[in-house]
């Protein structure tokens, strides 16, 4: 079980990996198949979680358990978030996406 102040930073956290993606209370909750209220409470350091529900989150905002539990950054793939985040694009964010990439590796054969 988690003490109160773990249980706090836990939300903090959480709250935090939403606000990154840019998600309401709403839209993240229905992808972790939880109500608004209880994302708020949880957010809130109010009520703890169960496993499905760490683990709905961790799939939904493509972050490690580590790192919600613990607050610890995983060396995580760089091509599993890029593709992870990449899916949650558009065909012309994706074209762009592309060219930016090119873009990067030609400055780089180029040792700019």
């Amino acid at each position: 079980m988690f003490t109160n102040k773990e249980q706090q930073a836990l939300g903090r956290r959480i709250r935090g990996i939403r606000r990154e993606n840019d998600q309401s209370q709403l839209k993240f909750a229905e992808k972790v198949n939880i109500t608004p209220n209880f994302l708020s409470e949880i957010e809130n350091g109010k009520k703890g979680l169960s496993c499905e529900t760490l683990y709905n989150i961790c799939e939904s905002a493509g972050v490690s358990a580590d790192y919600l539990l613990f607050g610890e950054k995983e060396d995580e793939d760089f091509s599993e978030v890029v593709m992870s985040r990449a899916s949650e694009l558009d065909i012309r964010q994706l074209e762009v996406l592309t060219e930016y990439f090119n873009s990067v590796i030609k400055m780089k054969k180029m040792k700019i």
